[in-house]
């Protein structure tokens, strides 16, 4: 297969091996599948149309900084370059004051959170495409913008659910969230809950966050300075999101995940071997223990915790290695482009909680309590690093990176990824730091629409 920027890649995992390559492990590996869609997700995880759930009735609020002067277009453009579903009228708003911004003194530009934008849009509408979406750009990417953009949701109950991908560390050098800050945020957090309003989280793309992670892992915080979970993520007030590296079979049903966690290795000795094996932290899901209390909901149901509250609560596909596709426009010009991370998970999973509330019939609100109540064997996948089904040894994929890269300045086109290896995380049986109580089964929405989301 080809995925849409010219590069090679599997039609489902294990299915184009790589050959003319150089062995890992002992083995051939195969290509990368090609960029998940909306659509393939939906088939996964059992949303979008399975049992009538398509989020009619709810809004998703996604709070990012900023906001691309492309979007909606860029939105329609994609679903239809992916035979999906467009926006209807009056379906999407955004709440953008691009003359207020914040842009000398904030920690990026604002061109920089185009493609989160499109990220969260993308997911959000994808995976509950009759939901309304509302966007709430912030100033900047401060906490004083974020909490006014959060607050604008919560204090005007603007949507049933808020989905944020973007992440902070408590412990850092130099620090900024004060315990003031942070009670702050609490705040705000257990107001949504209760005025019946959830919201979820990204838990990070660093493994543990921990200063070795950061060494070589892409999406960490250099100043790190201890092991620790991503704050909001942590907070015992929202849904922390995890990430997974998801498997489809060759009829596009659901095979195998497995932590989301990648270590590269590149081609070296003339192009004759892949190093180092096994490879170089780069990517992974974040989670593990915060610093607050273990919360109610905890109690009983995590074990070997240290009484503190840990992360994440759920997962579902992010991985880099085998990125979601989205669809953005760059320099003028509109690309569809892979892209991963609990980013992707986090606005996934607020929007299968919308189709979950349609099934239901009412709002969920602060989904913690529920979730950790119901039978996780037969309402979440129970995922692991090394899943039985994958096959025997380490999990390999290579992934071309696309006839555009430029060799020429030492990057290369194609990079080998092992899976399954968080950082200092590990997905066992039952809840783990690296997928919590793992991601949904295709019976999760199915048994909203029994019960009417009421435990008996």
């Amino acid at each position: 297969a080809t995925s849409r920027d010219g590069a090679t890649c599997s039609g489902h995992f294990g299915q184009r091996p790589a050959t003319g390559f150089p062995k890992a492990y002992g083995k051939t590996s195969t290509y990368a599948p090609c960029p998940y869609t909306p659509t393939q997700l939906r088939h996964a995880y059992g949303a979008g149309t399975t049992h009538g759930a398509t989020g009619h009735g709810s809004t998703v609020a996604i709070v990012d900084a900023y906001g691309s002067p492309d979007m909606p277009a860029d939105a329609d453009r994609y679903a239809r370059a992916t035979d999906d579903h467009a926006f209807g009228p009056h379906q999407y708003r955004q709440h953008v004051t691009p003359a207020d911004w914040h842009v000398s003194d904030a920690c990026a530009a604002p061109a920089t959170w185009a493609g989160e934008q499109a990220l969260d849009i993308d997911l959000a509408h994808g995976l509950a495409p009759e939901a309304n979406i509302l966007y709430v750009g912030a100033d900047s990417c401060l906490d004083d913008d974020l909490m006014d953009a959060e607050s604008y949701v919560i204090d005007g109950r603007r949507a049933d659910v808020i989905s944020n991908s973007w992440a902070k560390i408590v412990h850092s050098d130099p620090g900024h969230l004060t315990p003031a800050l942070i009670d702050a945020w609490n705040l705000l957090f257990e107001q949504a809950a209760a005025e019946g309003i959830g919201v979820y989280f990204a838990a990070g793309d660093c493994g543990d966050s921990s200063p070795a992670a950061a060494e070589t892992g892409v999406n960490c915080d250099l100043k790190t300075t201890q092991v620790q979970a991503d704050f909001p993520s942590g907070s015992p007030w929202v849904t922390s999101v995890g990430g997974t590296t998801l498997a489809l079979d060759r009829h596009g049903d659901y095979a195998w995940e497995s932590s989301m966690g990648d270590e590269l290795s590149i081609l070296t000795d003339h192009d004759s071997a892949w190093g180092p094996v096994p490879g170089v932290f780069t990517f992974g899901g974040g989670g593990g223990a915060s610093d607050f209390p273990q919360p109610w909901y905890q109690r009983g149901r995590v074990t070997g915790s240290t009484g503190q509250r840990r992360t994440p609560d759920v997962a579902l596909e992010g991985d880099g290695a085998l990125p979601v596709l989205i669809g953005l426009t760059d320099a003028g010009t509109f690309h569809l482009a892979g892209f991963g991370g609990t980013s992707a998970a986090a606005p996934a999973f607020a929007a299968i909680q919308a189709d979950a509330q349609q099934a239901s019939g009412h709002r969920l609100g602060f989904a913690n309590p529920l979730l950790y109540a119901l039978d996780r064997g037969r309402l979440f996948h129970d995922i692991t690093d090394q899943p039985a089904n994958a096959g025997a040894g380490p999990l390999t994929v290579v992934r071309d990176e696309g006839p555009d890269t430029d060799t020429s300045t030492g990057e290369q086109r194609y990079l080998l990824y092992t899976l399954g290896h968080d950082f200092g995380l590990h997905a066992r049986p039952g809840y783990d730091d690296a997928t919590g109580l793992g991601s949904p089964t295709r019976g999760y929405l199915g048994w909203f629409q029994r019960t009417g989301g009421t435990l008996k």
